[in-house]
């Protein structure tokens, strides 16, 4: 039942939906809607199972993976089958953030209970690198399959995100440079300094975005230049980026910027200013903690430091 005390079989697909958007905009994220969105899987209209399978996004149940795979391959909507793909990187970021290889030895069992199972996480990635190689797959399925598996670092990965971006189709390139941003590594520093100027808007945006999620230092003063963009999307993309990125030399730009006169552009940089305060801290912390270790380690412990122990 919606805000408006209907039953969903008695709304339009376009209520359908923004009830379902409702959900997903909602300002209480701790509350889990996966129950309900996993009720709209199987709704008529295409756009509506799109939506729900956007939600699911953000309750992860692992005995939902089998009926994900068999829409991204029977759903007769291709863009629910493309979104289907999509809707499986969540447990490719879960096998990722996962250490099977660690024993916990008699805490094993309890400290994995909450852990996505190595099984499933290895078939969801199984499944992905079979949809990404399969020529014949339309190219939403393939594209989104790299995004998917762009939360991992291991080299086959990073050969298939490179083969993707070389790949002639402007969307096939967009879907890889947003791998890129979600695989965190500064391995792809080098094609993203390039992106960061493309004439194509969309590839542009993807690059600044990917630089901002990896936190490229490098590329700050990049970042910061592009604050300064005609285009008020790049500007927009620019400013969080910067406050994602950790440069040292962020803080005035970012700070003029909260004091702009268009309130969205205010805002963004006040969020971006905070972002970046807050990685300056971490950072500042690491490196406290890295010269408390170096004088652990460096210390001998029978130096003499000129006093008495007994004084």
């Amino acid at each position: 039942m919606n805000d408006n005390g209907k039953n969903a079989s008695d709304l339009t697909p376009e209520e359908r939906i923004v009830f379902l958007e409702s959900l997903l905009d909602s300002d209480e994220p701790w509350i889990d809607h996966g129950a309900i969105f996993l009720q709209f899987l199987d709704d008529q209209d295409p756009e509506v199972r799109i939506t729900a399978l956007r939600g699911l996004w953000y309750s992860p149940d692992p005995s939902l993976i089998d009926q994900l795979i068999e829409m991204a391959n029977q759903d007769p909507s291709p863009k629910v089958r493309a979104e289907a793909v999509s809707a499986l990187g969540i447990y490719v970021y879960q096998g990722e953030l996962a250490d099977y290889g660690f024993d916990w030895g008699p805490m094993t069992e309890i400290l994995r209970e909450d852990e996505l199972p190595e099984a499933d996480f290895v078939r969801v990635k199984d499944f992905l690198l079979r949809v990404f190689a399969e020529k014949d797959r339309p190219l939403d399925e393939r594209r989104f399959a790299i995004e998917a598996l762009g939360f991992l670092s291991d080299p086959e990965v990073t050969d298939l995100v490179e083969e993707a971006y070389n790949r002639p189709e402007r969307e096939m390139k967009t879907s890889a440079l947003f791998a890129m941003g979600r695989s965190g590594l500064v391995y792809w520093t080098d094609i993203l300094a390039r992106e960061l100027y493309n004439a194509e808007h969309d590839i542009q945006l993807e690059a600044i975005r990917a630089v901002g999620e990896i936190g490229l230092t490098e590329l700050g003063e990049d970042l910061w230049r592009l604050t300064y963009a005609e285009d008020r999307e790049i500007m927009l993309e620019a400013i969080e980026a910067l406050g994602q990125s950790g440069w040292e030399e962020a803080f005035d730009r970012l700070d003029e910027l909260t004091l702009h006169s268009d309130p969205e552009i205010a805002q963004v940089a006040k969020e971006a200013l905070d972002e970046w305060l807050l990685m300056s801290e971490i950072a500042r912390e690491a490196e406290e903690l890295d010269l408390d270790e170096s004088w652990d380690d460096e210390t001998d412990p029978d130096l003499d430091l000129g006093w008495d122990e007994e004084e």
